[in-house]
């Protein structure tokens, strides 16, 4: 063989070869596990912004994918742009296979962002409104199918009792100090950010009034440890209506705020509920939004898909998630439940950590709890 024919037969063999590592990476992406770069601190303690995160497909079931006609490798536009990156001349009916267990309360998910086709995460990408291609959002599932779900005063019921209460869910407390003033010195050893980090968890309102967001064990030790110093020491509670609008379901006759919130029932598949002017407040986005059914209130009476009804029966099961970082959180308190075809997976564990493009060693290949 010639030399020419022998640079020819390698080039060859470098794009096969190519090509079957990029086809091998695309499959374990699409059906083992993916790699999700934290964004935001919703997740703090628990997750940090800029943890990089493995996530398993398998846990829940690997989703088929929705839309063949995209880049491989690029979830929904194109990076630095607002273009689309895939076309959706082509739309698969939402399939997932059989995962090795179902999401269970207290787990941690990664979802696509339900209200992407109403409140765009990218405003210069606009609406999405194929689920798999909404924004990838991580949470922890605190209620799922059939289970109804309250906030009384901060704190989430289940079917009526308390639930399960993590050890790193941040709540929000005010703290003013006698005479002495807090300072970051002090404060990092409670795992308090610098000042002038683009994720803080504390704040001060003058020099003897301060804001501090921490987990309850956090907060316990530290009133033991400054408690002669402290003046006053409570956890915020939102007993005004000043989120009564922005919550879910966006109607102020619910008077649901951040902490009280709910009653609301989580739809199995199958479910049958009564269609009436309550119902329909709490419901309509479910059989509108993720159902794809049409809805139209005439003289009193609701029409789906242009017949009266006085019934509806779900199609899919509904799960509700909110952030460990309860006050600086965008869940399901202010869109509502996640649908099943939204799920992606469950992170398994942080294969490497930064801030401020400084590793944060310690959180090398942790397990996500």
């Amino acid at each position: 063989m010639s030399r020419s024919a022998e640079a020819k037969a390698r080039r060859r063999r470098w794009w096969r070869e190519l090509l079957i590592a990029l086809g091998i990476i695309l499959f374990l992406r699409t059906f083992i596990v993916e790699a999700f770069l934290i964004p935001t601190s919703s997740m703090e303690r628990t997750l940090l912004a800029w943890d990089l995160v493995f996530v398993s497909k398998l846990h829940y079931g690997p989703r088929l994918p929705m839309v063949p006609l995209t880049i491989p490798f690029i979830h929904n536009r194109i990076p630095f742009t607002g273009i689309p990156s895939y076309l959706d001349w082509i739309v698969f009916p939402y399939i997932r296979l059989k995962g090795f267990k179902p999401i269970q309360r207290g787990d941690i998910i990664v979802f696509n962002y339900p209200a992407d086709d109403i409140m765009p995460n990218s405003p210069e990408l606009g609406p999405v409104n194929i689920p798999s291609l909404k924004e990838n959002y991580v949470k922890r599932c605190v209620a799922v199918p059939g289970d109804t779900i309250q906030i009384r005063d901060g704190n989430i019921y289940i079917n009526g009792k308390p639930s399960y209460h993590p050890r790193y869910v941040q709540e929000r407390y005010k703290v003013v100090t006698r005479n002495t003033p807090l300072t970051y010195r002090v404060l990092k050893h409670f795992g308090f950010r610098p000042p002038g980090s683009s994720n803080p968890n504390w704040a001060a309102v003058d020099e003897k009034t301060y804001i501090l967001d921490m987990p309850r064990y956090l907060s316990e030790e530290f009133r033991q440890k400054f408690g002669e110093f402290l003046d006053t020491f409570y956890r915020i509670i939102d007993t005004s209506g000043h989120h009564m609008a922005q919550v879910y379901p966006h109607d102020t006759t619910f008077r649901w705020n951040l902490d009280h919130w709910g009653p609301f029932y989580l739809p199995r598949k199958g479910d049958r509920i009564s269609l009436n002017h309550h119902t329909l407040l709490l419901y309509r986005r479910l059989i509108e939004g993720y159902e794809g059914h049409t809805v139209r209130v005439i003289g009193g009476q609701i029409y789906i898909d242009g017949k009266i009804q006085t019934e509806y029966t779900f199609s899919q099961n509904y799960y509700f998630a909110m952030g460990d970082n309860r006050y600086n959180s965008l869940d399901g308190r202010f869109w509502g439940p996640v649908p099943e075809d939204h799920i992606v997976g469950k992170p398994i564990f942080v294969l490497l950590s930064i801030e401020n493009w400084k590793p944060r060693w310690d959180r090398f290949l942790r397990a996500v709890q």
